[in-house]
């Protein structure tokens, strides 16, 4: 994620691939947004063992939107595979002497 908090988009790399560095950067925000969820729902249910008052029912409500985030955060991992794909398999390898056009 950007610092405001818009997805990251892939730079384009070669023919048609997603640039490594940034594909690792959707990976390591999908990873600290399920971090942030679980770190809510721990906190919630903490908090609901103790006391099921308005500390849960905030814990509750981060742990609601950061799981959003998470699902955003995987979407756009989940997306950015998807072209990386796609790429790969309508790109032939180099040297291989494979056209993707007709002449």
């Amino acid at each position: 994620m950007n610092h405001d908090d818009s997805p990251r988009h892939p730079r384009a790399q070669g023919a048609g691939t997603t640039d490594v560095t940034a594909t690792s950067a959707r990976w390591h925000d999908a990873e600290l947004a399920m971090r942030a969820a679980r770190h809510s729902f721990d906190r919630w249910l903490t908090a609901g063992r103790q006391d099921p008052s308005s500390p849960a029912r905030m814990h509750a409500y981060h742990t609601h939107t950061a799981l959003h985030e998470a699902a955003r955060a995987i979407a756009v991992l989940i997306e950015t595979f998807r072209a990386e794909a796609a790429a790969l398999i309508t790109t032939p390898a180099p040297g291989s002497g494979l056209r993707t056009q007709p002449r």
